[in-house]
């Protein structure tokens, strides 16, 4: 059973940070090098510090004459602005040096661990009732749809497989929603002094504005953010520099790999086997991840560290499975799920709800005729795309002719003699 998430207590020192004093004094330092004069209360704003915490070290940094106070009122650290010193300015230098991660302080390796673990994704409770609410955008059969839903339901890695324009993106799209609650993740993870970038605009989706205060009335940790449980799609442009950490030579900055920021989620890889990286190297780099629940990175360094591995992989091709890899691989991914294309009826359904999206006027004489002539007689098979597509076109036809938007034998044939080439 998942437990509620609760948001983590802020720190009251710069112990229960967790993090070395001289790590933390360095990333103030930063901020300040970029933010110049600066209030204490920005500074708590731009690393997701409380003020008591903040204050302890601006007090240390005085003391070691590296900032200094440049003005505000009252004897409160969050109301006076502070600026480097000469000396403050080149211990700055040299750690933007050793790391450019300017930011939320981040939060140790093992705390995050545990943070993982408590929210993991095994542990969610999927319902037949919410997956297929989760597919009503497509028109499936009912097989198709409790296929997926144990797949899902198995927390293992799943592929869907089939022709082109029948859903499997869209489906893997609205899988996002069938997974419940929401989860905490750290804008940032430290590991050997370095800080890796775990939270991504745009990846992970924010929920609500930022607690102050948890449950229990105490003042809440800003190093974490409350997202909806993350769907990260890879497609055709995955490298296998993707799976390791991203350093910025530049910056000196680390970024999270896809499957790190896909922790507590789904892990989409579309279009598989048509990667730069072939299928069996990719799933050659995520067996032991799989099986075990951890994964192995490196620091640029060479030193290696084990993260959390907690994602369902879901793999998506228009290939058949036993192209893509061996059978040893293949066994691996269990639930290998076809999409098919639809049937008569299920394609009348999609052209029915396509038509009612584009405010276009369905008529049964004009769908048997799309389907006899474009179909039947020309020896195409139906895919699930066709609808929408001609449908699209007729809509854009009549709102440029000024016409109205209706599914007849004219508008069929001019959008489907544009559409079929």
């Amino acid at each position: 059973m998942l437990l509620e998430i609760e948001q983590p207590t802020a720190p009251g020192t710069v112990a229960e940070l967790g993090l070395d004093l001289g790590f933390v004094a360095d990333l103030v330092l930063k901020t300040l090098y970029f933010a110049g004069n600066v209030s204490g209360s920005e500074l708590c704003d731009r690393l997701a510090m409380p003020v008591n915490v903040t204050g302890e070290i601006l007090g240390f940094l005085r003391r070691e004459r590296l900032c200094e106070v440049t003005g505000g009122a009252g004897l409160s650290p969050a109301t006076l602005h502070y600026t480097l010193t000469t000396a403050g300015l080149d211990r700055a230098t040299a750690a933007l040096a050793m790391s450019g991660y300017v930011g939320p302080a981040p939060v140790p390796l093992d705390v995050y661990f545990d943070s993982v673990r408590s929210q993991s994704v095994q542990n969610v409770e999927l319902s037949r009732d919410r997956i297929e609410d989760s597919l009503s955008e497509l028109v499936l059969d009912q097989r198709t749809i409790d296929l997926i839903g144990q797949a899902l339901s198995s927390k293992r890695a799943f592929l869907l497989f089939g022709a082109s324009g029948n859903g499997k993106s869209t489906a893997a799209d609205g899988l996002r929603n069938a997974l419940p609650g929401n989860i905490l993740i750290p804008h940032a993870v430290q590991v050997m002094h370095q800080v890796i970038q775990v939270f991504d605009p745009s990846t992970h989706e924010i929920v609500g504005e930022p607690n102050t205060r948890n449950s229990a009335g105490r003042m809440a940790d800003q190093r974490w953010v409350l997202i909806k449980r993350p769907l990260v799609f890879a497609a055709g442009e995955l490298a296998a520099s993707h799976l390791e950490l991203v350093l910025d030579d530049v910056y000196k900055t680390y970024e999270a790999p896809i499957q790190m920021k896909a922790n507590g989620g789904l892990l989409v890889i579309d279009d598989f086997g048509r990667q730069q990286l072939d299928a069996a190297y990719l799933l050659n780099r995520w067996i032991v991840p799989l099986e075990k629940g951890i994964d192995n990175l490196s620091l640029h360094n060479g030193a290696r560290f084990q993260v959390p591995f907690d994602v369902i992989p879901l793999f998506i091709t228009n290939r058949q499975p036993a192209e893509l890899a061996d059978d040893a691989f293949l066994r691996r991914i269990r639930y290998k799920i076809e999409i098919p294309g639809p049937d008569t009826d299920r394609f009348i359904e999609i052209l029915k709800r396509d038509c009612q999206k584009n405010d276009v006027a369905y008529d049964d004489k004009g769908a048997n005729y799309l389907i006899d002539t474009y179909f039947r007689k020309a020896g195409r098979e139906m895919r699930g795309c066709h609808p929408r597509d001609i449908v699209e076109a007729i809509a854009a036809a009549a709102s440029y002719q000024g016409t109205d938007r209706s599914l007849t034998k004219a508008t069929i044939d001019e959008a489907c003699g544009n559409y079929f080439v």
